[in-house]
C-alpha cells in the first residue's frame, strides 16, 4: 500500500471555499453570543460560546491538516475498515455509557466534551461507500451497491435506536446519493428511481390520510414505465425491478408509519402535512420559529435584541432553531447573506466535482460530502421555515455543537485536498480555481 507520492505538499487554500467557511463560523459564534444576552441586556453564561470557538479552532486546524493529505488513501480497505469499526463501536457505546438527555442517547461524554457519533457516521458512510465502489473495475457494480448498503445498514439502525429517526434517514439518503453516483447509465437509473419514488409516495400518502386519489402518482409511474420499457430492450428488466422495488418499499413505508415510527415522529409528519388539524403542542416549535423569522423583517431587530429567544418562546434557539434566532436579529438581509455564503461553498464544491468527473472515487467523495452539507442546511432552514417536518438536524457551522462543527470542517478539508490535487485536470481553468 503506497501512502503518497513522496512529494512535499504546500499549504494552500481556495479562497472561494475558505473565506465563506470562516464567515459562516463567525456568524455562528456571533449568533450564539447574542443568545446569551438576557432581557436586561446583560451577558449571561457564555460557556457555550467559548466551547464553540474552541471547536471551530480545532476544526480549522483539522481542515488545514486534511488539505495536505492525499485523499486517495481512503481507497485502501486497510484504512477504511478501522474507521468503520471505530464508528460502529462509538455508536454501540452510546447505549451502556451515553447519558440520557431529553429521553435520547445521542452523545458520549469524554473529558467533559460531548461527542455525537452519528455525525461521524455520516462521513464514514461517504468514505466507506466510495472505497467499496473503487473496486468497480473488478466486481459487478450492483454487487458493490448491495455490499455498500449492507455496510451502511448497521450504522443506520444504531442511529435510529438512539432514537434519532431524522438522522438515520439522512444517513441513509447520503449513502444512496453516493452509491447512485457510482452507478453507470444515470438516465436509466434516474427513471427507475422516479418510478420507485412515485409508487412509494402513493403508499405512504394513502396510509397517512386514506385518500385514494394519490393513486394518480402510481398512474404517472406506470406511464413513465411503459415508455421506458419500450425505449430500449436493455431497460426492460430495470423497469420491472423498479416496479417491484416500489411496491415493496411502499408496503414497508406503510408498515413503518403505522407500526414502527414513534408517536412523536408521526406527530411531526402529521403536523407538517396537515397543520390545521394538528394540536397546538405539536407545531409549537415551528410556529415560534416562523414568528421569530417574520418579526425580523428586512433589517432585523439588531444584535442581542431578539425577543423570542430572550423570553424562551423559541425552544432550542442555540441548536436546532438557531437560524430563527439569527433571522430575528439580522432580518432578511442577514439571512440572504448567510444563505449566499452557504451557496458559494456548495457551488464551489460542485464545480470541483464536475472537474473531477473522470475520477469516480473523487466524484463520489465530493458528491457525498457536498450533498451532506446541502441536505443539513436545507433540512434545518426548512424546519425553521415550516416547509418540512420538524427534525433535530443542526445548522452546520452555525448551531452550537462540537462534533458537527469539527466533522463539517474536516469534510471541507477533504474538498480542499482534492482541489489541491486538481492540477492534472485540464478543465479546471476558470478564475475560481486560480486561488
Amino acid at each position: 500500500m503506497k501512502l503518497g507520492n513522496g512529494k512535499k505538499r504546500k499549504l494552500r487554500v481556495n479562497l472561494f471555499l475558505f473565506i465563506p467557511t470562516i464567515l459562516i463560523c463567525l456568524i455562528g459564534i456571533v449568533t450564539l453570543l447574542s443568545t446569551t444576552i438576557g432581557t436586561d441586556g446583560v451577558f449571561g453564561d457564555t460557556s457555550i460560546v467559548q466551547k464553540q470557538i474552541s471547536f471551530v479552532v480545532i476544526g480549522l486546524i483539522l481542515f488545514l491538516i486534511t488539505s495536505l493529505v492525499d485523499i486517495s488513501l481512503f481507497k485502501y480497505i486497510q484504512i477504511v475498515i478501522p474507521i468503520y469499526v471505530i464508528t460502529i463501536l462509538l455508536l454501540v457505546a452510546l447505549f451502556p455509557f451515553g447519558p440520557v438527555i431529553n429521553n435520547v442517547q445521542r452523545w458520549l461524554v469524554i473529558g467533559g466534551i460531548q461527542i455525537q457519533p452519528s455525525e461521524i457516521a455520516k462521513v464514514t458512510v461517504v468514505i466507506t461507500t466510495a472505497c467499496i465502489f473503487s473496486f468497480k473495475e473488478r466486481y459487478n457494480q450492483w454487487l458493490l451497491f448491495l455490499i455498500s448498503f449492507l455496510a451502511t445498514l448497521p450504522l443506520v439502525i444504531l442511529i435510529y435506536l438512539q432514537p434519532a429517526g431524522s438522522m438515520s434517514f439522512l444517513t441513509l439518503m447520503i449513502w444512496f446519493l453516493v452509491a447512485f453516483t457510482g452507478l453507470s447509465n444515470q438516465l436509466r437509473n434516474s427513471i427507475a428511481l422516479l418510478i420507485v419514488t412515485l409508487i412509494t409516495s402513493t403508499f405512504f400518502l394513502i396510509s397517512f390520510n386514506g385518500n385514494w386519489l394519490y393513486l394518480i402518482l402510481s398512474g404517472i409511474a406506470l406511464i413513465i414505465g411503459i415508455f421506458a420499457y419500450y425505449y430500449r430492450d436493455s431497460w426492460k428488466i430495470f423497469v420491472v425491478v423498479s416496479f417491484a422495488i416500489g411496491l415493496l418499499l411502499g408496503a414497508f413505508t406503510s408498515i413503518t408509519y403505522r407500526g414502527i415510527l414513534r408517536d412523536y415522529q408521526r406527530n411531526r409528519i402529521e403536523a407538517f402535512l396537515n397543520p390545521k388539524d394538528s394540536t397546538e403542542d405539536i407545531g409549537f416549535n415551528v410556529n415560534q420559529a416562523r414568528i421569530a423569522i417574520g418579526s425580523g423583517q428586512i433589517w432585523g431587530k439588531g444584535f442581542g435584541n431578539g425577543t423570542q429567544s430572550k423570553r424562551d418562546f423559541l425552544p432550542e434557539h442555540q441548536t436546532d432553531f438557531i437560524y430563527a434566532s439569527f433571522a430575528e436579529e439580522f432580518g432578511l438581509v442577514g439571512s440572504l447573506f448567510l444563505i449566499t455564503l452557504f451557496g458559494i461553498v456548495i457551488v464551489k464544491s460542485l464545480i470541483v466535482t464536475v472537474d473531477h468527473s473522470d475520477n469516480l472515487f473523487f466524484s463520489m467523495i465530493l458528491i457525498g460530502l457536498t450533498m451532506k452539507f446541502l441536505l443539513e442546511i436545507f433540512i434545518n432552514i426548512g424546519t425553521n421555515l415550516g416547509i418540512i417536518p420538524a427534525t433535530g438536524i443542526p445548522l452546520p457551522l452555525v448551531s452550537a455543537g462540537g462534533t458537527i462543527t469539527v466533522m463539517t470542517l474536516f469534510s471541507l478539508g477533504i474538498v480542499q485536498s482534492i482541489i489541491n490535487r486538481g492540477g492534472s485536470h485540464k478543465s479546471s481553468k476558470n478564475i475560481i480555481d486560480n486561488y
